[in-house]
């Protein structure tokens, strides 16, 4: 919005990628001069893509999801390792119950697996 003479804008974004991250990062070490830098990268971007000041120009905003097929493997190998160290160090402990392990363990997986759906 033009007011006064000057543009004001609000800008919020999750923090879900990497790049967010990296964005939002930056955004914070600047300060108070955050202006200044995001209007060089948006004139930076518009030298680059010039027909976007054309006033008839489309503008579509792709949004890609933050996780790849890479990186929900990571996580649940990271989680099944860490399940499994944990039923380690519970089955050495005294007094474990060798049926609750199945138990726990069938019901980590079941829920992990129900999990998944957040990624589609």
């Amino acid at each position: 919005m033009k007011k006064d003479g000057k543009y004001r804008f609000s800008l919020q974004f999750g923090a879900d990628t990497e790049e967010q991250v990296n964005a939002g990062e930056l955004l914070e070490r600047l300060g108070n001069k955050k202006s200044s830098v995001i209007v060089m990268a948006l004139n930076e971007y518009l030298s680059a893509h010039p027909e976007l000041q054309n006033r008839d120009c489309k503008i579509e905003v792709k949004i890609a999801s933050g996780y790849n097929q890479d990186r929900i493997e990571q996580m649940i190998r990271t989680m099944v390792e860490e399940k499994l160290a944990a039923l380690q160090v519970l089955s050495g402990a005294e007094g474990a119950s060798a049926e609750a392990i199945p138990d726990a363990l069938e019901d980590d997986v079941a829920q992990m697996l129900d999990n998944l759906d957040l990624f589609q």
